[in-house]
């Protein structure tokens, strides 16, 4: 009979089948590898185990808790059958893990006791000087005291209250120093309960062994307290050099055992997304309600609809999925991703936003145009922890200082990586050896590094903003195979803040916005000799005239693309004429109008755009 691999999948069985006699072999299994989804991971282990003939039970020690019962998968190489397969959990482990914590805790909860009773003594010392104090003024006024018992009193209370004060700094000192060693015991029982290889379950294997053998065993298992999300490092050098486009992969995990001296490998499927394709239902229409809300109507007019992005993590940075995201006083919401990312249509910026989820404080900020992070604190106060931000390299993950220090440009080598395309995903296999631990830190693997060619163009609406934003055109990103995610943008050296890299478009150029340039100035002027108004019957004739003067501060030519607009009358009182706009292009619909002009190095352009309005004098008309 030749060898040959053998599977099962985890099922129920009741194991009323084993007879006393049925041998139990303890095995000792060794991570070789760990496939992390975006969110959750599959675990691989392997074993080689003599056994003998007959029916055994082949338990698999040190087994995540965090396991998906029905996702094991057991391989064996040789003459034996697999007849059944189960997890359960190492009480006997898991009672050694809970002493080794319980010690600290035990070392803690005395350290509480001796700070308590310590601070009753100090509270007597200060009672006893309150008292010395009062009793300075001898017996009132009416009692005079020769000068030989003056002195005595005097000498006892100042001796005394010297003596009062000293033990009063020691008991002070001796609080502080217990203070800081709890504080030590506190942040052990963090780490412990945090790093701990709670891995407390086992894999029990029934098998019917037909000779002797050195077996080779294969186990796989998802867990689901794992995941990674891509960001992105954006360098442009200056607007005439490729754009440097780095890849980066946060790693994290809590799933109850370390990650030691693994293979690495990072794919972007989601075993907990719904494979089943969706299912079209009849689509009904009716009027709609004449009692329509404005903002119902303005959100399917359009108006001012915003589409607000951002992302939502935990205060060490990792990404809260399942988040309600939910404009407040309204019924306006969404969720977050499985890497915390979220977009919200609203009417409008500055609109005030609710973040809510289990295990998390609530959490409103005000929405801006730009992408918008927000962090949730747990319920439970937890300390500082550190992360890495390059392989290899770590910091104080206190939210505030790590904004701060995220602005310096921190470059790592990136990682040897194998990219695997398979039909819906795509996997990058790490090719130096890695470890994870199990404490829940964000680890950031730099995993690829693109030098890209990029049409640079600056875009301002000086009505909006008297700034110049710097864009960069990508063609034929698809071959990229990027991933959406939130970037780090930096231009010549310097930080300029986060954005979002949304792949949403269909088009086959890719717009990334990389942030205002302070060396291209804009201003927008009325001007006022050219602006009049008229009176003529019932009516009254606004005439505006502006001017823009764009200079270009920097030591190369730039592409200038700036727009601006004229009113559209909605009421056929109101007229809109005269419009000017020399070298610019028009849309009829919108009334924007476009310039678009190469602007040489410390050279200005100068732009002028006119229009008048004519509408009844007895209205208001607000005009800018």
């Amino acid at each position: 009979m030749n060898t040959k691999w053998m599977l099962l999948f985890l099922f129920a069985v009741p194991f009323t089948v084993i007879a006393q006699s049925v041998k139990r072999v303890p095995v000792e299994t060794k991570m070789e590898q760990v496939t992390v989804f975006m969110k959750g991971a599959q675990v691989k282990r392997t074993a080689k185990q003599t056994i003998t003939t007959g029916k055994q039970e082949i338990v698999f020690t040190g087994i995540s808790t965090d396991i998906e019962k029905q996702s094991v998968q057991v391989k064996a190489e040789g003459k034996l059958t697999i007849l059944s397969v189960r997890v359960q959990r190492d009480f006997l482990k898991e009672q050694e893990v809970r002493e080794e914590i319980k010690t600290v805790q035990n070392r803690s909860d005395l350290l509480v006791e001796k700070i308590t009773l310590t601070s009753k003594m100090l509270e007597v010392f200060k009672q006893e000087e309150s008292m010395i104090i009062k009793n300075q003024q001898i017996s009132g006024s009416t009692v005079t005291l020769k000068p030989e018992e003056l002195r005595l009193a005097l000498d006892f209370q100042r001796s005394r209250l010297a003596e009062v004060l000293k033990q009063q700094l020691s008991l002070q000192k001796e609080i502080d120093e217990m203070q800081k060693e709890r504080t030590k015991l506190l942040n052990q029982l963090t780490e412990m309960n945090r790093k701990f290889d709670l891995s407390t379950n086992e894999i029990v294997v029934l098998a019917d062994v037909k000779e002797n053998a050195t077996v080779p065993f294969e186990i796989t298992y998802l867990v689901q307290k794992a995941g990674w999300y891509p960001s992105y490092n954006i360098r442009v050098k200056d607007v005439v050099s490729n754009l440097q486009l780095e890849m980066n992969a946060n790693v994290y995990q809590t799933s109850g055992e370390n990650w030691n001296n693994i293979k690495l490998v990072l794919s972007t499927g989601n075993p907990n997304e719904n494979n089943s394709k969706p299912i079209m239902s009849p689509w009904f229409i009716s009027y709609m309600d004449a009692q329509m809300s404005n903002t119902m109507k303005q959100w399917f007019i359009g108006g001012t609809d915003q589409m607000l992005t951002g992302r939502i993590t935990d205060d060490k940075g990792v990404p809260v999925p399942g988040a309600s995201v939910v404009i407040k006083g309204t019924n306006t919401g969404t969720v977050t991703d499985a890497n915390g990312f979220y977009k919200i249509k609203a009417n409008g910026t500055s609109q005030p936003l609710t973040v809510s989820s289990v295990g998390y404080n609530v959490a409103e900020f005000v929405a801006g145009t730009g992408f918008m992070n927000v962090a949730l604190k747990q319920t439970e106060q937890n300390l500082n922890e550190v992360v890495v931000v390059g392989y290899g390299t770590s910091r104080s993950d206190d939210y505030d200082k790590g904004y701060v220090e995220r602005k310096k440009e921190v470059k790592s080598i990136p990682l040897q990586i194998t990219t695997t395309f398979q039909p819906i995903t795509i996997q990058y296999e790490i090719e130096e050896i890695t470890s994870v631990n199990n404490d829940g830190k964000t680890n950031t693997l730099s995993i690829n590094e693109t030098s890209i060619a990029a049409y640079y163009e600056y875009y301002s609406a000086p009505k909006l903003d008297e700034a110049a934003y710097l864009t960069a055109k990508i063609s034929n990103w698809q071959d990229l195979n990027l991933i959406p995610g939130e970037t780090n943008l930096f231009y010549e050296g310097t930080y300029l803040g986060k954005s979002y890299l949304d792949l949403s478009t269909g088009s086959d150029t890719l717009l990334l916005s990389l942030g205002v340039d302070k060396g291209i100035t804009v201003k927008r002027t009325m001007l006022k000799e050219f602006s009049i108004k008229k009176f003529l019957g019932s009516n009254r004739t606004d005439t505006r005239q502006f001017e823009i003067i764009v200079r270009n501060n920097k030591n190369v030519p730039v592409n200038l693309v700036l727009e601006d607009q004229f009113p559209i009358s909605t009421i056929k009182e109101i007229e809109v004429d005269d419009l000017k706009y020399e070298g610019a292009k028009l849309n009829d619909e919108t009334k924007v109008f476009t310039w678009n002009y190469s602007i040489d190095p410390k050279q200005s352009k100068k732009m002028q755009f006119s229009y008048s309005v004519k509408y009844p004098k007895e209205k208001k008309l607000q005009l800018e």
